[in-house]
């Protein structure tokens, strides 16, 4: 029988484990380490011997209370892994540009929560988890996400239009704001950066992707080395069809800040340049 839990809902009642979470842990206690580690490997509930995630919070907590750190060093790297199979599907760079980086914080502070679990002036917020884990990670997460998305939205709509933006080409416009993702964090120029997401997160995911992977992370578009990870590895597709996503979404965004129509023949010379 796993321990009572402490942490109340609103109306004033404790969270109690659902029945089938009761059963389970019922279950996972009388196994062994080394069938926990198989179990908490298993990925997809409907594979037999699937260990839920609710069960895994618990005997992490159980083993930390007993002082069981083979336990807990053991069980805590696969919840872990598990939980950034989550995020890795839940946060992609279609949504933000900084995905990775956000996945990789999320992680670590769900982490600090079993650190600092039982702890005096502690909320026990990981019974949450032990009820309904699903529902509990993703509360945790959004506000993380929001805070990452209220920092990448444009201070102005588009950049400040003037009387000699017009004599360039959209090429050498694009490749002028599009710079603003290859600085130094401290040269950034916020206005221009955050501009070009806002207008990048228009268009149609697969030229929003390509774009993000092309000008944000500065992957290649294709490459005859396997080993080599380019922009047309990672979506999938030949690095043609590529080139085809990044000219499409340009001439889009060309149109979103008003400038001349652009020439397809000087597109490398914004990749030089960019």
């Amino acid at each position: 029988m796993a321990e009572p839990l402490t942490k109340k809902k609103r109306d004033g009642t404790p969270y109690t484990h659902p029945a089938e979470i009761e059963e389970a842990l019922d279950e996972a206690k009388a196994e062994d380490l080394d069938t926990l580690i198989r179990r908490a490997q298993i990925p997809k509930r409907s594979t037999p011997g699937f260990l839920p995630l609710e069960c895994l919070v618990n005997l992490i907590r159980d083993a930390r209370r007993h002082g069981d750190e083979k336990t807990m060093n053991a069980l805590m790297p696969l919840l872990l892994v598990r939980c950034g199979a989550i995020l890795k599907a839940k946060i992609t760079v279609d949504d933000l540009p900084t995905a990775e980086e956000i996945r990789e914080e999320i992680l670590g502070e769900f982490a600090v929560l079993f650190a600092e679990d039982g702890r005096p002036g502690t909320t026990n917020v990981l019974d949450f988890f032990e009820c309904r884990f699903n529902s509990a990670f993703l509360t945790f997460r959004l506000p993380y996400i929001k805070r990452e998305r209220d920092r990448t939205e444009p201070l102005v709509c588009a950049p400040a239009e003037t009387e000699a933006s017009n004599d360039v080409t959209d090429e050498e416009f694009f490749a002028k704001i599009s710079g603003a993702f290859r600085v130094p964090d401290d040269q950034i120029d916020h206005v221009l950066r955050n501009s070009l997401l806002r207008a990048i997160g228009g268009l149609p995911a697969d030229q929003r992707k390509a774009l993000i992977l092309y000008y944000y992370y500065g992957f290649p578009e294709e490459s005859d080395n396997p080993s080599v990870t380019s922009v047309a590895s990672i979506c999938g597709v030949t690095g043609r069809t590529i080139r085809n996503r990044l000219d499409r979404g340009i001439a889009t965004l060309s149109k979103h800040f008003n400038k001349k129509g652009r020439n397809s023949n000087e597109r490398s010379e914004l990749y030089n340049t960019a």
